[in-house]
């Protein structure tokens, strides 16, 4: 099973992403979204605790991508590994724990390829299908 592809949208940069569970949905839109940003892979040096809360698991794609940029461009944080558990107990709300593993990006060394601003709600799709999960996500340029 392919984890990501990109797809067409006018103004802005798309992804379909594939897993057989939501947690691996989570870390394979997170890979896809740095492997569109920068051919740079770190190394597991640092370590970063991660708690978001969301009413849906679309909400909560979103929430996590963008903590995931806001810590690339906050910190200079560049992610490499995902060790994270979805809590569906409560109906009302999601929650993604977990650690993120990477180092820190020098930009001097390294280049970004595609500056991605935010992860969008903009045809935004989390699907069950039959050999997992699907979403689409379109990313703000």
């Amino acid at each position: 099973m392919k984890k990501f592809e990109i797809i067409e949208h006018t103004a802005d940069l798309g992804i379909r992403v594939y897993a057989r569970t939501l947690e691996d949905l989570m870390k394979n839109a997170a890979c896809a979204l740095f492997s569109l940003m920068t051919d740079h892979r770190p190394r597991k040096k640092i370590e970063e605790k991660i708690i978001l809360e969301a009413e849906d698991y679309e909400e909560l794609l979103v929430t996590w991508l963008n903590e995931l940029l806001s810590m690339f461009f906050t910190y200079k944080f560049l992610p490499s590994k995902y060790n994270i558990r979805i809590t569906r107990d409560d109906p009302q709300e999601k929650v993604l724990e977990g650690v993120v593993f990477g180092e820190e990006f020098d930009p001097y060394q390294n280049k970004i390829s595609r500056e991605i601003k935010a992860a969008t709600y903009h045809n935004l799709k989390v699907e069950k299908t039959k050999k997992g999960y699907a979403a689409e996500i379109i990313f703000d340029v």
